[in-house]
This record gives structure tokens, C-alpha cells and sequence, in this order.
């Protein structure tokens, strides 16, 4: 039996690092990871209430691990680092970049309104008034825990939580179209302030409560009430911003700064 061997003229042999990325597409992989996916999550983040925003940060992450996945057959196992830091600045934007700069550019934030105009401004998250005043005789107190969510079959709950309550009245006498109330809440017992100084707060179209047990009526609006968030949205919006910086350099330094092996 004869055996023959044909040498292909045009075959290479592969060299040792053939099979690895230079580390210059390693990085702009990873980085767009990171890029792509905070700016999917940021109208997200600007205009969803915080408890949606974590549920629309896990389904968009599972995704992405099946992508990296698919990736790291070509990139090595580094990339997986890359959807670690992309969960990391996918949150930054969701808790923080795209609710400071909703507030800051007026996307969720509303100012001035009238008591009496509320009813046309439900599409924001922070409302402050003006021309209005706080009902003593029409305010109190009740203990409840704390609504997380609903879902169906039943709900999640937090700790038990103080609420303290004010009815909010227009200057001019004119009826609001939903009955319009300032609240606090504080843990344990504690107390909270609603001052005829502040004038607004988030706004909340459903109670964060169950609604047995108080007199508030169905169909009632509610205000958190606190002081305008001006300085501290700004200040959390520069933080996040850097942070956002600091998770590309960070996927810049291992990429570029790698852990070799001695030997």
C-alpha cells in the first residue's frame, strides 16, 4: 500500500498568537459593550419608576451574557469582564445618570404648577407647586409596611413605615380634580416633616401602602414632599458621570495592563 501526501503551497502554519485579538480590538469590543449598553439603559433610567428600572436592567443583561458568550469564542475570557463592568454602568445610569438628568433638563421634573393643574402634569416624576397651602385640619398619621410591588396572586412588602399626610388646597379656592396630599414617611415610629416651606416632591399616582385602614380617599394623589433636589441631582449627576469614566478606564487597564504568566 502506497501512501501520498499533498503539501498545500498556500497553507500557513499558524503562529503562536495567531489565535488571540490584539489587544487594540479587545478594548473597543469591551468598550462598546459598556458604551452601548449604558445608553440603551438611560431613557430607562430617566424616565421608569426605580422598582421597573432593576427588572428592565436584568432582562436587558441576560442578553448580553449570551452575546459575550458568543464574543469569548473569538476574544478569550477576558470579554466576560467587559459584561461585569457593563452590569456595573448599567445600574450607574439607572439609579442615578438618568434621574438626575431628567430632573436637570425638565424631562420628569415640572415647576410652578398650580394645585388645580396637577391633574395635567401626571407624566412627571417630580412636581412642585405654588400658590397653594397645607390643611392642618385635614391630616394625620398611619403605620403600614412598606409596598414593593404588586404582582399577580399577591405582593411584596418592605418594613412597616410611619406615613405622615397634609391635604394640599389651592389660594385661589379651586377644587382640585383628584385630592391632592403632601407626605412623608420615616421607619420605626419615627417622625418626618412636611413644611409649608417646601413646595413639592415626587409624585406618586398610586399609594406606596395597602389602602385599608385610611381614610385617604381612592382616587387621591400624593406628593413627597421635600425641598427642590437642585444641588444634590447635580452632584449626583457629576458623580455618576465619573463613574461612568472610571468603568472604561478600568476595562482599558486590563486589557492594556495584563496579568502574565512567569515561566
Amino acid at each position: 500500500m502506497f501512501t501520498s501526501f499533498v503539501e498545500n503551497k498556500h497553507r500557513r502554519k499558524k503562529e503562536p498568537n495567531d489565535d488571540f485579538p490584539s489587544s487594540f480590538e479587545l478594548f473597543w469590543i469591551g468598550f462598546l459593550l459598556i458604551f452601548i449598553f449604558s445608553l440603551i439603559l438611560l431613557p430607562f433610567g430617566v424616565y421608569w419608576q426605580l422598582s421597573h428600572s432593576i427588572w428592565i436592567l436584568f432582562i436587558f443583561f441576560l442578553p448580553l451574557v449570551f452575546l459575550g458568550i458568543h464574543i469569548s469564542k473569538s476574544y478569550g475570557n477576558k470579554i466576560f469582564f467587559a459584561v461585569f463592568l457593563s452590569l456595573l454602568a448599567g445600574g450607574n445610569v439607572l439609579l442615578f445618570l438618568g434621574d438626575s438628568m431628567g430632573y436637570n433638563l425638565g424631562l420628569t421634573a415640572k415647576f410652578d404648577v398650580l394645585p388645580e393643574e396637577v391633574h395635567f402634569h401626571l407624566g412627571y416624576r417630580y412636581l412642585y407647586l405654588k400658590e397653594f397651602r397645607l390643611d392642618e385640619t385635614d391630616s394625620g398619621s398611619f403605620n403600614s409596611p412598606l409596598l414593593v410591588r404588586r404582582r399577580s396572586g399577591g405582593a411584596v412588602y418592605g418594613p412597616v413605615i410611619t406615613f405622615q399626610y397634609k391635604r394640599i388646597l389651592s389660594l385661589s379656592g379651586k377644587e382640585t380634580k383628584r385630592p391632592l396630599y403632601a407626605i412623608c414617611y420615616s421607619k420605626d415610629s419615627g417622625t418626618c416633616q412636611i413644611s409649608s416651606l417646601g413646595t413639592g416632591g415626587i409624585l406618586l399616582r398610586e399609594s406606596i401602602w395597602e389602602k385599608g385602614g385610611t381614610r385617604l380617599k381612592e382616587d387621591s394623589l400624593f406628593i413627597v414632599w421635600k425641598n427642590r433636589i437642585d444641588h444634590e441631582s447635580e452632584t449626583k449627576g457629576i458623580y455618576s458621570l465619573l463613574f461612568l469614566v472610571f468603568v472604561h478606564l478600568l476595562w482599558g487597564i486590563v486589557v492594556y495592563f495584563p496579568t502574565r504568566s512567569v515561566g
